[in-house]
């Protein structure tokens, strides 16, 4: 990264932002330019692009479905050319009498919706009280007033009719029996009387109701509200079918143009933090050195007046960070980006990662057939699907560690859980390991594999420290474990009888003098005596750190046996149902074959995804990088719905 400022004449700004901004490669900042006027420039759709935006995403659920292998096939994205996106921006115009009629038309639905809201609370009203022999207009006379009064029918063992009877012997009153639930109660008008009432009502556990609409009995008003209910739900779907019309005639275009839109947003936002003269506007930011060339080379091309100047980084300030591999490394970077970006000093660990993480996948699943169902299913999508970048990197990197579980489930002689006894011999010949018969083999090389990723953490670290001139502090601090390490696997290789090219007695000496050595290095960075013992004892209990980080590597045996005896245990609970003889046996025997197949490899993946990237993580991560950076967030293009092509 390099912090820069970037002047473009002032007649060139737009142009010269839409090369940034399809290159992807400059975050700005704000400006430290001091006596210059700011720029004060207006996005010319700022009441459009949200109205579009709206429209989009109201008839987004009104248009047509397409099925999951066409929109697989086809991609979600329309590509265009430069002159495409160029032509769009001019006829523009078009775009404000299409919202205009998407927005007349969600009035309409809001306006209609809430008629239907209310015709069917009026529906369910009079449905309860439809046998009810009153007028509704009669409700209320001069010397009368009719009160309706429902109760919850649940949990009642008598009808309400009784229950009111009982309470009101001393009142005067007429009760109109509509169902068990319902009953209208006519009584003489009066406020005493009247409150009465309605304390006996509330005593049998009933409510006094607001009455229906209308002016005829509730069954012929039922009648009205029913047939205008109809009526309404017709004017309804005919809104449905517009808006279907409305999304399969305009949604695409809706969609393409509010990201057009809010592209040029996004760039007239990165002008508001710029400063500017009369003739010049001059942005500060971060840039990706890589694409400095192509940028500039596209500035000569459209004729932009525009240059960088590199800037002196201010204080403790930290670039941005962002990773960048070839095509084989890249795939990792899905890995490396789930820790979260490297600390700007910090090497790029992908390249290191790559090969473990591929080789502990593989130890991980242990299956010849499921990688192979790894491979292909990553092939189908990288061959006959148009899907993101992400998910085709994604896609590379499942190829791979596919590829690696087939080396290594051929090493281990698993096949979707068949016995290696029944296997032939051009199979047996190939494998070198059983790890349910003799499990000992590869826990030893799981341990030896952590023994070698740990080692060649301390030697990236000593390459870190060289990158930023310090490679004395880096042998210091890591060459005394390294030789510890060293010594190690000599004392074990002569103690097997593996070499005699030293003494297991010498060797032991030796060791003396590295842990010597570990303690000086270690105490070197006191500023007192005590401190400097301090340092020299906390760096010999780091032995115990890298013995547990040692051990975690057993995790790899753990997970290969797990994915044998679940295979292993799927074909035997088939091989049971198959035994039965009949023709559902064996229908349900390849049913719990193909079942019981996908699920142990979709909880075998995940998990080997899971554990090979946590020894990543933490037991290799830790030994060289010191820190987490910011992630690089440059001025670009979003190409959600829209891709624009290279000309």
């Amino acid at each position: 990264m390099q912090k820069v400022r970037l002047s473009v004449y002032t007649a060139d700004v737009d142009t010269a932002l839409n090369i940034i901004q399809r290159a992807g490669a400059l975050e700005f900042t704000a400006t430290t330019i001091t006596d210059t006027k700011a720029s004060k420039v207006t996005f010319p759709y700022a009441d459009l692009l949200p109205r579009v935006q709206h429209a989009v995403q109201f008839l987004s659920p009104y248009a047509k479905k397409r099925s999951l292998w066409r929109t697989l096939r086809d991609g979600s994205q329309e590509e265009i050319s430069e002159n495409d996106l160029a032509g769009r921006m001019k006829n523009m115009d078009v775009i404000l009498p299409l919202v205009t009629d998407f927005e007349r038309l969600q009035v309409e639905f809001v306006e209609i919706n809430e008629k239907l809201r209310l015709q069917e609370e009026q529906h369910r009203l009079l449905s309860t009280w439809k046998e009810l022999p009153i007028k509704l207009s009669q409700l209320e006379t001069a010397t009368t007033k009719t009160l309706l009064v429902f109760r919850d029918p649940r949990g009642e063992t008598e009808s309400l009719k009784l229950s009111l009877e009982k309470v009101l012997a001393t009142l005067p009153g007429v009760i109109t029996e509509v169902s068990d639930s319902a009953v209208a109660l006519t009584i003489a008008k009066g406020s005493e009387t009247k409150a009465a009432v309605e304390a006996l009502v509330l005593a049998v556990n009933a409510d006094i109701v607001i009455p229906p609409q209308g002016v005829e009995i509730p069954d012929i008003e039922f009648a009205a509200v029913s047939q205008a209910l109809a009526a309404t739900k017709g004017e309804l779907g005919l809104l449905y079918d517009q808006a279907e019309h409305f999304a399969l005639t305009h949604l695409n275009q809706l969609q393409i143009v509010g990201e057009i839109l809010s592209w040029q947003k996004d760039r007239l936002s990165a002008i508001g933090d710029a400063a500017s003269t009369e003739y010049t506007v001059m942005f500060d930011g971060w840039l990706n050195k890589g694409k400095k060339a192509a940028i500039e080379a596209e500035f000569v091309k459209k004729d932009v007046a525009a240059v960088f100047a590199e800037l002196e980084l201010v204080g403790d300030e930290q670039p941005p960070v962002d990773i960048e591999n070839n095509s084989f490394f890249r795939p990792f970077e899905v890995v490396t980006r789930l820790y979260g970006m490297p600390g700007y000093k910090d090497l790029d660990p992908t390249v290191f990662l790559a090969a473990f993480f591929f080789l502990f996948f593989g130890l991980s699943l242990t299956d010849v057939g499921y990688g192979l169902f790894l491979m292909t299913v990553s092939l189908i999508v990288l061959t006959l699907f148009k899907v993101s970048a992400a998910i085709r990197l994604f896609a590379k990197l499942l190829l791979l560690v596919g590829f690696s579980t087939v080396l290594v489930g051929a090493l281990f002689g698993g096949y979707l859980g068949v016995d290696p006894e029944l296997l032939p011999d051009a199979l047996k010949a190939i494998q070198l390991f059983d790890p349910i018969g003799n499990p000992l083999p590869v826990f030893y090389l799981a341990l030896g594999l952590g023994v070698f990723q740990v080692m060649v953490g301390m030697l990236v670290k000593v390459y870190s420290e060289y990158k930023q001139g310090r490679f004395v502090t880096g042998v210091l601090d890591q060459g005394p474990w390294f030789i510890m390490f060293c010594l190690g696997i000599l004392y074990l290789a002569i103690s097997l009888g593996y070499t005699s090219i030293l003494a297991a007695g010498q060797v032991i000496s030796l060791i003396y003098v590295t842990v010597a050595l570990i303690v000086l290095s270690a105490g070197r960075h006191g500023d007192t005596i005590f401190a400097k013992i301090k340092d020299s004892l906390s760096a010999l209990y780091s032995s115990i750190g890298y013995f547990s980080d040692i051990l975690s590597y057993s995790r790899l045996l753990a997970l290969g046996l797990a994915t044998t005896a679940l295979a292993f245990a799927v074909n035997m609970i088939a091989g049971m149902v198959f035994e039965k003889g009949s023709y559902i046996s064996y229908f349900l025997a390849a049913l719990v074959l193909i079942v019981g197949h996908l699920f142990t490899l979709a909880v075998n993946t995940l998990g080997a995804f899971i554990h090979s990237a946590r020894l990543q993580f933490v037991e290799f991560f830790g030994k060289f990088i010191t820190g987490t950076g910011r992630e690089f967030n440059p001025l670009s293009r979003t190409e959600k719905h829209v891709t624009v092509r290279d000309e």
